[in-house]
């Protein structure tokens, strides 16, 4: 899988109803996905938003980590303690 992207920032009107006037629509994606998002703020603020989210995406998927499942808990075991 390729590394994920900021592949672009915009700025938005903002939608009905709330007050803070400065939205920015940013879009981030690699060869296969793509999530576009709305969000307020400056644009540095967004800017780095979506670099941080790049990053924890391209760590998550891009890594030899292993993430440990946690087992389901067995309902029987648990009569023991009711």
């Amino acid at each position: 899988m390729s590394k994920y992207k900021i592949k672009s920032i915009e700025k938005v009107n903002p939608p009905e109803g709330v007050s803070f006037k400065r939205w920015y629509k940013f879009i981030i994606g690699n060869d296969i996905n793509t999530i576009v998002n709305l969000r307020s703020g400056t644009e540095k603020e967004i800017r780095n938003f979506a670099l941080e989210s790049v990053n924890r995406l391209n760590e998550k998927y891009l890594t030899h980590i292993k993430f440990k499942a946690h087992k389901p808990v067995n309902d029987l075991s648990l009569t023991n303690y009711l």
